[in-house]
């Protein structure tokens, strides 16, 4: 015998609206990474220019 299966609801379902946030920049602190890059970068290009052979 088989077994009563449920029957389907027959009210429609309804969602609300869809409402995306704005997306707000997100305020920058601290340095850029410009800055990091320079700080890595410039030392390294002076230790090669100083410690090239000669």
């Amino acid at each position: 015998m088989p077994t009563p299966r449920p029957r389907p609801s027959v009210t429609p379902v309804t969602y609300p609206e869809y409402h995306p946030r704005p997306h707000r920049a997100t305020p920058r602190h601290g340095p850029s990474p410009l800055t990091y890059v320079l700080l890595i970068a410039v030392p390294a290009l002076a230790a090669v220019a100083a410690l090239r052979p000669r």
